[in-house]
């Protein structure tokens, strides 16, 4: 049995199209990616969630039990953190 991740997404307000960045915050377990895509094949639910330093920030949260990351071929450098798709399932 494969253990359920705690996901939240929200769109990157740092987002400037045309400059390489990636339009959705994706944080799983408390680690932030980006991605232009995110896809979600499970039941999810909108939270509104203190972020210390930060304060309240509103995202779309669910608990996938599979995680499908999408390399963007346009990054050669495969960074870690950014992709072009995230599916959620």
């Amino acid at each position: 049995m494969q253990h359920k991740k705690n996901v939240k997404v929200r769109f990157n307000t740092n987002y400037k199209e045309g400059d390489g960045s990636k339009e959705w915050r994706v944080i799983i377990n408390g680690v932030e990616y980006f991605c232009n895509h995110v896809t979600i094949n499970c039941a999810s639910k909108t939270t509104k969630d203190f972020i210390e330093g930060v304060g309240n920030k509103w995202h779309i949260s669910c608990e996938p039990t599979q995680i499908e990351y999408i390399k963007d071929e346009k990054i050669a450098d495969n960074t870690a953190t950014l992709f072009k798709e995230i599916i959620l399932g």
